[in-house]
């Protein structure tokens, strides 16, 4: 059993009384792809704890007179900003071990310096 069918438990009328959405409601915003419900292999749509806490926040916003193209906008928008979010947070690691790396490089040619510099005595140094 996969994770994603693990959480998706509740069929669409425990979704609908748990979330105080009617079903016809969740099949409209599932039909917008607001939201993607997990499908059994009988194609029995089940939700998650996550996918109802979504509908509560689609349905509050939808009440605040946002339409459902303007919600699937912001969706959208999220979904994109967590990515970039993710992708900086990589990009920062892979620049602290690039620094890394560089200190590290940089230290092993100050360590060959030491074998390489020959001190002159001031006897051998000719007026």
């Amino acid at each position: 059993m996969s994770n994603e069918d693990s959480k998706a438990i509740y069929f669409i009328s425990v979704a609908s009384s748990l979330s105080g959405i009617h079903q016809q409601t969740i099949r409209t915003y599932e039909m917008k792809g607001l939201i993607k419900p997990y499908r059994t292999g009988g194609g029995t749509r089940r939700y998650s704890q996550e996918d109802i806490d979504k509908l509560i926040q689609i349905q509050n916003l939808s009440q605040r007179g946002i339409n459902l193209d303007g919600i699937k906008i912001i969706y959208e928008m999220k979904d994109k900003i967590e990515e970039l979010q993710n992708k900086i947070l990589l990009l920062e690691n892979e620049i602290s071990n690039q620094k890394i790396d560089s200190k590290n490089k940089e230290k092993e040619i100050h360590k060959s310096y030491r074998n390489e510099i020959v001190k002159k005595s001031d006897k051998s140094i000719r007026r």
